[in-house]
């Protein structure tokens, strides 16, 4: 094994050991190849749900032939706010040949390279009880010391009523992607499907707003 790739392996081995064996609760890893003919994932990401902020740390490898630039994009519905990161040396002594990352960019990619971005996902504030997105924070009630927001005051009621049964529910509830997309054909090279557990019980029960 060359010298840059197996530094590269003990790197990605450390970085998947600290993701399987010290979870914070809010992030999760996933490993995939960037192919022109789409792209694979080996196992989709899980996060927790009922969390303010998620993290998740995507590492994928360049398979033959493919080259070009990838534009990198959080696909969802209610869209969720997300900053995303290439990891990359401090001091960059040529180990490694690492592509540029700019405005959501993968720049310059080639064969064999390894990228590993971190996406930061801030999901908007939902009802605990129906699980609708709050866009008017207006309506906000006090229980157990905690603040929550609310889509209307039959919802509130409902909270105040049984607040165990709506607690533990998921800051997101639709289906998510971390895609990746050539720029110059716009067709799909990875897709990394971004998967929720524990999101709770909401329930239409203020109705549609």
């Amino acid at each position: 094994m060359k010298g840059k790739n197996f530094i590269f392996f003990i790197l990605a081995l450390a970085l998947s050991f600290l993701a399987a064996t010290h979870r914070w609760g809010d992030s999760a890893h996933s490993i995939g190849t960037i192919r022109a003919s789409g792209g694979e994932v080996r196992h989709p990401p899980v996060l927790r749900g009922g969390e303010n902020t998620y993290t998740l740390i995507a590492t994928a490898t360049v398979i033959p032939p493919y080259n070009g630039d990838a534009r990198v994009v959080l696909e969802g519905d209610p869209s969720v706010p997300a900053d995303i990161y290439m990891s990359a040396p401090i001091v960059d002594f040529g180990i490694r040949r690492n592509p540029v990352f700019r405005d959501n960019v993968l720049y310059g990619l080639q064969p064999k390279d390894r990228i590993a971005l971190w996406v930061v996902m801030k999901p908007p504030v939902l009802d605990p009880v129906c699980g609708m997105v709050c866009e008017d924070k207006a309506l906000k009630a006090s229980f157990a010391g905690k603040d929550h927001f609310f889509c209307s005051e039959e919802c509130a009621e409902a909270f105040n009523r049984d607040p165990e049964k709506y607690r533990g529910g998921s800051a997101i509830k639709g289906k998510y992607d971390l895609a990746f997309y050539d720029t110059k054909t716009n067709r799909q090279v990875l897709r990394v499907p971004i998967m929720f557990k524990g999101r709770g019980k909401a329930q239409d029960e203020c109705g549609q707003h």
